[in-house]
């Protein structure tokens, strides 16, 4: 198979391993280790990376207040992006991000409020809903029932989701303590800057002493994401209770009676939040409703980004497969390899905007290396490439092909966890900005666990065999 190259970091990183190639048998002296003792030796060449201080990640906080100004930026910045796909993504998928964008604006001067009532199964969003429709809070004011939270359908869970935070005020029910997947979902609407009322439905069936327990558990939990006046207890449909009354003539009479509902405490706080602080619940609202476009616009972006990147994966797998199944000494594959993917994260920088000098490709390829050891990524793969050659037919892919392959599979995971990496990222980044070490492990766990599957792994060695068997030595270099 005859490879041209003309990347300065690849030719390098191919000559070197030529050069120590030709002095093998001084090199078994020093490098007995094999496979694994490159390996540290690469990782020791990351270490500088890796070592430095890094942020710790913090569990997630309450976001700050928005204001008109910080939301307009969004809009502002959202609309920069919009205009961006232009040169890269085709004008059909674009219009309609721009008559969202151009409707944005509205969205300070809106007087029409939509509260969602959300929570899961049998909380009493229903009976909510009817009791404070009938009380005609307003006619700009509208009450919206979602499906139920926390289902085993996961688009049922979604589409409750999705209307609660397309609402402009969420009332968030539950009836004891909340559970932590309730908890989980607080904390996501919270992020995106949605208003929550959180009501501990049903206290009627609750003895004093026991309300007062679980209404102080409920405002120590959630202190940080809801202040303690929006924690409120109501009973949206009290059960009946029986009423015994003894009659003159020493008969007793019974019969049942049906509270009255006790949500006096939910509207006085719904009719302050929506009168005195509307223009905050809309800054919300035109807020998740920019970043929901901005989602859109790069959904559409990294697509359109992630079919041009991967070919340049492509084309790196197999020049590293040559590369390794041409060099004689195993342990040295990985040098070339290391170098090969250091062009290809430069290339595919480039890709996403993301640009990299060549001391930062290679030190950030050297780190992939690493974290793919400390995964036991290699050695899988390795073993799982051995025990696939070893039934097949061509007998002369016992040598060099079990070095070849990997490397084109290790090249396969490591481009495809940057294209993830990237996908994630800003589509205008600092170009002086480096990997996030943390983020890119979890990428290439997740990359590895979808590719390691039996069939894709014997498809894949099946279509290596195929191009190394079209020519066993030839790999050119200029």
């Amino acid at each position: 198979m005859a490879v041209k190259l003309q990347k300065p970091i690849l030719v390098a990183g191919i000559g070197v391993t030529t050069l120590m190639g030709l002095g093998e048998t001084v090199h078994s002296r020093f490098f007995h280790l094999g496979e694994w003792g490159l390996l540290g030796a690469i990782a020791v060449g990351a270490g500088a990376w890796l070592m430095r201080p890094q942020s710790s990640i913090d569990s997630l906080v309450l976001p700050p207040s928005l204001t008109k100004e910080t939301v307009e930026g969004a809009i502002a910045k959202t609309e920069t992006l919009i205009n961006s796909l232009t040169s890269e993504v085709p004008e059909t998928e674009i219009i309609p991000l721009r008559e969202k964008i151009n409707q944005l604006p509205a969205e300070f001067e809106r007087q029409n409020l939509q509260i969602a009532i959300t929570g899961a199964r049998k909380v009493g969003k229903t009976s909510l809903k009817q009791q404070l429709e009938a009380q005609k809070l307003g006619d700009n004011l509208t009450f919206v029932e979602t499906p139920p939270l926390l289902t085993e359908i996961e688009a049922e869970d979604q589409k409750a989701k999705n209307l609660a935070l397309a609402s402009d005020l969420v009332i968030f029910l539950i009836n004891g303590d909340l559970m932590d997947s309730e908890w989980q979902i607080i904390k996501e609407l919270t992020a995106a800057h949605q208003r929550i009322l959180l009501l501990l439905n049903k206290q009627d069936q609750y003895q004093p002493e026991e309300r007062a327990i679980v209404m102080q558990q409920l405002q120590q939990r959630v202190k940080s994401y809801i202040p303690s006046y929006e924690i409120i207890p109501v009973a949206a449909a009290p059960k009946e209770i029986i009423v015994r009354q003894h009659q003159t003539d020493g008969t007793l009479k019974e019969w049942t009676e049906k509270p009255n509902s006790e949500i006096k405490d939910l509207i006085e706080r719904i009719q302050y939040i929506c009168q005195k602080e509307q223009d905050q619940l809309l800054w919300g609202s035109a807020w998740r409703k920019t970043m929901n476009v901005k989602q859109q616009g790069k959904a559409i972006y990294n697509q359109v980004r992630k079919e041009k990147a991967l070919p340049v994966v492509e084309q790196y797998q197999w020049i590293a497969a040559a590369a390794a199944f041409a060099n004689p000494v195993a342990s040295l594959d990985l040098l070339a390899t290391a170098a090969i993917n250091a062009q290809m994260l430069v290339d595919l920088g480039s890709v996403y905007q993301q640009k990299f000098s060549l001391s930062q490709a290679q030190t950030a390829a050297s780190t992939v290396g690493k974290l793919m050891v400390q995964l036991g990524i290699v050695e899988l793969t390795t073993h799982a490439v051995g025990g696939f050659l070893k039934s097949h037919a061509l007998t002369y892919v016992a040598g060099g092909a079990v070095q070849g392959i990997s490397a084109a599979y290790l090249t396969r995971l490591a481009g495809l966890s940057l294209i993830e990496y990237f996908s994630e990222q800003e589509v205008v980044l600092d170009p002086e900005s480096n990997l996030n070490v943390k983020t890119l492990e979890q990428k290439l766990k997740q990359v590895f666990d979808d590719n390691q599957r039996m069939a894709f792994l014997q498809g894949f060695v099946k279509q290596a065999i195929s191009r190394l068997s079209l020519d066993k030595t030839a790999t050119t270099v200029s």
